[in-house]
């Protein structure tokens, strides 16, 4: 009983130690949740204008523009850039954008890979794939995102590249987020065509074509980095989710644990007095039965 007693003692010792680090990295995970949906929140304008020029020069010029970033290449092979995360501990994140990759992402296409979780998969499955900007979700340098835009465009450009996509996890609130896969090359003038214009007449020098060509990478790069930051904020979402789940689990397990401490403690006081009592009574015993032997 003793034994059983010091074991469970040990448990609970170890429980709450890890009930610490769960509790402290549920705090880290919410610092940096609340850090990152900040900077989410504040390139929203600027995605939403660069889209809302973009829009304005296809609507207004409707098959008088011509783009490379609107045609379809139909040589080249599909290029998918994938955002998972560096560190683990974040549930299901990055097991749900390994699903997306398995259900889309065939042989012959290519990836860039965000994320050593996912470079980690890759090296695993033996799929190739561009570690150029593995550290780009903890890094989030907008320049490397600007040299990675750069790099694919030009690719596009010279027919090398059929399509661009890109596997990111949308963030809909601290407790939703899913895997998306969303189409970059070439752009899709129908997501254009829907959005609201003003009704201003706005004059694009020196023509819509040149500045739908110069105005579409800076779009892809708001678009990708955008993105990006959508999914950092999501893992972070998700690692302060399990986290709050595991500090929540660890303290259940240590009432659990303490409840049988005190009914083994209860029982064991309960058996020394038990033994107590019947070695007085065995003594008594014996003292009366001396008494009638002697009388």
């Amino acid at each position: 009983m003793a034994n059983d007693m010091q074991s469970i003692k040990r448990r609970i010792k170890s429980v709450e130690s890890t009930k610490k680090i769960t509790k402290a990295m549920q705090l880290v995970a919410t610092s940096k949740l609340r850090k990152v949906r900040k900077q989410m929140d504040e390139l929203r304008p600027y995605y939403s204008k660069t889209q809302e020029v973009v829009s304005e020069i296809l609507t207004s010029n409707q098959g008088m523009v011509e783009s490379p970033y609107l045609q379809e290449n139909r040589q080249g092979k599909t290029v998918y850039i994938v955002v998972t995360s560096s560190l683990g501990l974040c549930g299901g994140y990055n097991a749900n954008v390994f699903k997306a990759m398995s259900e889309y992402i065939q042989v012959e296409d290519e990836i860039y890979m965000i994320g050593s979780k996912g470079a980690s998969y890759l090296t695993h499955h033996q799929i190739p794939y561009h570690d150029q900007y593995l550290h780009l979700n903890t890094t989030l340098d907008f320049k490397d995102v600007i040299r990675l835009v750069q790099e694919l465009t030009k690719r596009y450009q010279n027919h090398e590249i059929g399509s661009i996509q890109m596997i990111y996890t949308k963030f809909i609130n601290n407790l939703t987020f899913q895997p998306y896969v969303m189409k970059l090359l070439p752009v899709d003038t129908k997501n254009f065509e829907k959005k609201s214009l003003t009704h201003k007449a706005t004059l694009f020098e020196p023509d819509p074509q040149t500045v739908l060509n110069d105005l579409i990478p800076m779009y892809l790069q708001a678009v990708v980095y955008g993105y990006l930051v959508e999914s950092v904020t999501s893992e972070n979402a998700s690692r302060r989710t399990s986290m709050e789940n595991a500090t929540d689990n660890a303290e259940e397990l240590t009432e659990q644990l303490l409840l049988k401490y005190n009914q083994a403690r209860q029982t064991a006081i309960t058996n020394e007095v038990s033994e107590i009592v019947a070695g007085a009574n065995a003594q008594l015993g014996g003292q009366y039965g001396k008494y009638w032997e002697n009388n």
